[in-house]
């Protein structure tokens, strides 16, 4: 079994498949919750960084300005801030998925995609 666990919001059970990725359990963890339980939206931030969340549940990532914080959905896979997009991310029977809404810090997400997704949004 794999979990996904929105902070603030649902946490969802389902079985773990072969070759799971992030991606694929998002999508697994749609399949198996109550309908309007789970929403989100990817976006394709190029092969580098390759898919990232942008929305879940209607919250979306803040645009970035220099007047305000950038808050961003965090991808934790088993307490760990992932360094790869969601669809380069393996998923094993038993990890536990979390998606936080958070402030972004540069020093503390210096080693997550989310360092190369604020960089990609700043330069918009």
């Amino acid at each position: 079994m794999v979990t996904l666990t929105i902070t603030g919001g649902p946490s969802i059970q389902f079985p773990w498949q072969n070759n799971m990725t992030g991606q694929t359990a998002m999508e697994a963890a749609y399949n198996a919750s109550a309908s309007g339980t789970l929403t989100f939206l990817l976006q394709f931030y190029g092969s580098s960084l390759g898919y990232l969340v942008d929305m879940i549940n209607g919250t979306f990532d803040t645009a970035i300005s220099s007047g305000q914080p950038y808050f961003f959905w965090d991808f934790i896979v088993n307490g760990v801030s992932s360094s790869t997009g969601i669809d380069s991310t393996s998923i094993n029977d038993g990890d536990v998925i979390t998606f936080t809404f958070t402030t972004y810090n540069a020093e503390a997400h210096a080693a997550t995609t989310l360092a190369n997704k604020f960089k990609v949004k700043s330069a918009l």
